[in-house]
């Protein structure tokens, strides 16, 4: 996390260096290339990236976004939000015009849908054929969203998409695109830590729970119009103004009505006892992904995001400190 990813990069282990040949593609194996990339395609930051005219921008500009966001924060599967709430209009204007001019249409199932293709030239992660992008805008707030994937559009990526779909509504989750990755991810390392999962697109616990519990439908729900529902539906006490609840404390909020639910399914176990309803409604996976749920949440601190799931959602100017160790840190 954070820029830390340099110091398994330089590592002079023969174990170290072979994850990094396993987990890379061949220009991101060597530290020199790989911040020269950052630094040449970015003019140095993140911050620097979204403030650029449109003159600078090019399908490189948004795999180089991509690779920031996954210094600072690495993960096998998942989905990056950039916020650009701090850009004028204007300049968010130029972000959308280089999607439209630099990246071609595609279909997406994220979100609000209107995916673009960074596929060409994309060669950051062993396993991962194609980049998406999106203009997305939650509860008024514009973000750049962005997911690797491990299969491209046309008659080509039908197959490993239509598989991939399948295992997804089966399991709540994708199939393995880098296997090496997915080790990194599940067995650490002392150098680096490599978040398994964390992505918008709902878990099949929290998706039924929504659907089927809650009746609520649509890609981008976000926590703060679900929590009140959930609690009315299963009869818990809500808490304060939500408006004004710190992500980390609707994610201690989520934790106590987990740990509610659980004491009162054992004492429904007892003669002469029952569990509410509504509250019965609420299954072992659904808390299962409530309290995977909360831990992102509590994560996020003092934050007032409009998460809609697990998504990586970050400022530019975190990003860009973690960039600052990617650059400096030396094995």
């Amino acid at each position: 996390m954070n820029g830390q990813i340099a110091a398994l990069i330089q590592s002079r282990s023969a174990s170290d260096q072979q994850i990094v040949r396993d987990v890379f593609r061949s220009k991101f194996r060597d530290i020199r290339s790989f911040r020269n990339f950052l630094k040449s395609t970015l003019q140095t930051n993140v911050t620097s990236m979204l403030h650029a005219p449109s003159g600078r921008w090019d399908i490189k500009s948004f795999h180089a976004l991509y690779i920031a966001c996954w210094v600072h924060h690495p993960l096998e599967k998942g989905s990056y939000m950039i916020d650009l709430s701090q850009l004028s209009e204007e300049q968010r204007g130029v972000i959308q015009r280089a999607c439209d001019r630099h990246l071609a249409r595609r279909k997406s199932s994220h979100l609000g849908g209107a995916g673009r293709s960074a596929k060409k030239g994309w060669a950051f992660l062993k396993g991962y054929r194609e980049l998406l992008v999106q203009m997305e805008t939650t509860k008024g707030t514009e973000y750049l969203f962005m997911k690797a994937e491990d299969y491209g559009t046309g008659l080509r990526g039908f197959i490993p998409h239509t598989r991939g779909y399948f295992h997804m509504r089966k399991t709540g989750h994708g199939l393995t695109a880098s296997a090496a990755l997915n080790t990194l991810a599940s067995a650490g390392n002392p150098l680096v830590t490599v978040e398994g999962r964390a992505a918008e697109n709902y878990a099949n616990g929290y998706k039924a729970q929504l659907r089927d519990v809650l009746k609520l439908r649509g890609t981008k729900i976000t926590v703060r119009d679900m929590l009140p529902a959930l609690y009315q539906h299963a009869r818990y006490p809500r808490p304060g103004n939500l408006a004004n609840m710190s992500n980390r404390e609707i994610g201690d909020s989520l934790i106590s009505f987990c740990r509610h639910v659980c004491m009162q399914r054992g004492r429904g176990t007892q003669p002469g006892t029952s569990i509410p309803k509504g509250m019965s409604e609420i299954t072992p996976e659904m808390i299962s992904d409530l309290q995977k749920l909360a831990k992102t949440l509590k994560a996020d601190g003092d934050a007032q995001l409009n998460r809609v799931f697990r998504e990586i959602r970050v400022a530019p100017a975190v990003v860009d400190s973690s960039l600052k160790t990617f650059y400096e840190l030396h094995g």
